[in-house]
């Protein structure tokens, strides 16, 4: 199998079948308040006085957030390019949404890890192919 080979298989398993959808499928009962998105992908930029910047992909700022975990929120609900987004309003709610989230994209990162080593023995760049197929479907991981 070449390198672009196990790339593509992994970016067509986890789009047919092994990704979440976030946040919808991590919300359950919170409460929540609706903020608007710009509809682009968000980044995380430079924490000012405790507040997060959170940057359109391109740089252009878009708001500041109080927490390092609202502004992981809202980057990762920027995968699909949303015009808004529920968030839980309560912070101990908003952080268990977000390390829900977490241990499903690391336990993807797992996956493809092992998969990695068993196609390509004694190789040790996993990272770079983990980088890539996150990059492909738009995920970060924080």
């Amino acid at each position: 199998m070449t390198d672009k080979e196990f790339i593509n298989k992994w970016t067509s398993t986890l789009s047919e079948n092994g990704l979440k959808n976030f946040p919808a499928d991590f919300l359950e009962n919170e409460k929540v308040e609706e903020i608007t998105l710009p509809g682009k992908t968000l980044v995380i930029g430079e924490e000012f006085f405790g507040d997060f910047e959170v940057l359109t992909a391109d740089g252009n700022a878009i708001m500041q957030v109080s927490s390092q975990n609202k502004a992981k929120y809202l980057v990762y609900a920027s995968r699909f390019k949303l015009t808004s987004v529920k968030i839980p309003t309560d912070e101990m709610q908003l952080k268990s949404v977000i390390t829900k989230y977490e241990s499903c994209l690391d336990a993807i990162i797992k996956e493809i890890e092992a998969d990695y080593k068993k196609i390509f023995p004694g190789e040790k760049r996993s990272n770079n192919f983990v980088n890539e197929i996150f990059r492909i479907l738009n995920l970060n991981r924080y």
